[in-house]
């Protein structure tokens, strides 16, 4: 097989979603193609070619991710595809490793990634880095533990006033929670459009803003109705009080039977809210997935909850200019991370960092799970009091 790995050219990127679309099993109608809204940032894109024919492909766009303490250039990888034809020829290992590569010259710390699969990314480093959870409830268990009344304005709003309005509320609520990623604006441009065939058969979207009791706007829900069953999109929330407002909103809407939504943090104070948390059907999946392309950059990029040095050996197959042994000193005022000869505290694989990294799973219960090694006494302690977060990680965004 005579493999090209090579970004697309603009007259390459019908071909590039159409072969896409078909490895996701949705071949696109011509309609479809024609709705579409161009590929951005294209010099990111990558397409494996057999023969002239393109076989497989991978794409990234230039994002900035939240991190306890600040926020750090991620490249968001999207559009990870192989033939079916092709398959385990090494074309994903090939591409896999091409773009990181290119993370690594282009100076981005981080990658990240919406698994299709979750076999398949802890191999190239990947570690599940938020962890969200699919809700639903029927209507006659959504009461309050307490009494609830309404202080603020709830009103509908067109496409347009979201579009305006939406976006700062969004910034809003997640500036200070590790693993969001602000959404861009041609993807607002796309609720915005809301195609028809991405409905799923559902209603177009409805969208209800909440304006707190001095005027602002506190909080926002994007949902669809399908059949009884309400559907949230999106609920975002800067105060209490507009976060009580919105959910109740939604659980009291006219011929409504149930309540679905997906992409809940799993610190969401809902269910601690309701008066039979139990009928609240709560089924947690991994979120993002990241991977720190630059370890010593991404591990310096971030605060840590308590002052504390630990020396980690780091086993990276897919990045070796990462493998080594590192050590990390770092505080809630920031960190400084280079290579080091000393003995290790902590043994453990790129993976597995990359899922402590934001604070989603401790480094003892990993080390529980027989993915991390404890060298010397007490470091697995001091690295759980290290990375831990106030906020869980979460990304809302899924791209």
């Amino acid at each position: 097989m005579d493999l090209e790995i090579r970004a697309i050219t603009p007259e390459e990127t019908e071909g590039f979603i159409r072969a896409t679309s078909m490895a996701f099993g949705q071949p696109p109608s011509d309609e479809d193609m024609a709705q579409r809204p161009s590929m951005k940032e294209l010099e990111r894109s990558l397409a494996a070619y057999d023969n002239g024919s393109m076989v497989g492909g991978a794409h990234s766009r230039s994002f900035r991710m939240k991190v306890p303490g600040g926020e750090l250039p991620t490249a968001g990888v999207l559009d990870v595809t192989v033939a079916s034809t092709h398959r385990r020829r090494g074309i994903l290992t090939a591409l896999m490793v091409d773009q990181l590569k290119g993370g690594q010259e282009r100076g981005e710390p981080l990658a990240a990634l919406f698994a299709s699969e979750s076999v398949i990314y802890g191999r190239f480093g990947y570690g599940i880095a938020t962890v969200h959870e699919r809700w639903s409830v029927d209507r006659p268990y959504t009461a309050y533990a307490t009494p609830y009344e309404l202080t603020g304005r709830l009103e509908f709003v067109g496409p347009e006033q979201m579009r305006r309005t939406f976006p700062d509320v969004y910034r809003r609520a997640t500036a200070f929670r590790p693993g969001a990623i602000e959404r861009p604006a041609d993807v607002w441009d796309l609720i915005v459009t809301d195609y028809p065939p991405d409905r799923g058969g559902a209603s177009a979207y409805f969208h209800v803003a909440y304006y707190g009791t001095v005027g602002n706007l506190d909080g926002y829900v994007s949902y669809r109705i399908n059949g009884s069953t309400l559907s949230v999109h999106e609920l975002m929330s800067t105060t209490d009080e507009a976060h009580a407002a919105l959910w109740r909103f939604c659980f009291d809407v006219d011929l409504i039977s149930s309540m679905a939504g997906g992409q809940r943090p799993v610190d969401d104070p809902l269910p601690w809210m309701m008066a039979d948390p139990r009928q609240l059907k709560r089924t947690p999946y991994d979120g993002l997935w990241v991977r720190l392309v630059d370890l010593p950059a991404a591990l310096a990029g971030r605060t840590y909850a308590s002052e504390g040095r630990l020396v980690l050996e780091v086993r990276d197959e897919s990045c070796p200019w990462n493998d080594g042994r590192y050590v990390l000193d770092g505080g809630p005022e920031g960190a400084t991370c280079r290579p080091a000869d000393a003995k290790p505290d902590l043994a453990l694989s790129a993976a597995d960092l990359a899922a402590a990294y934001l604070g989603t799973v401790s480094f003892t219960t990993l080390s529980h799970a027989g993915r991390v090694e404890q060298v010397s006494e007490g470091a697995l302690a001091l690295a759980d009091a290290m990375f831990v977060a106030a906020l869980k990680p979460w990304c809302p965004y899924i791209f």
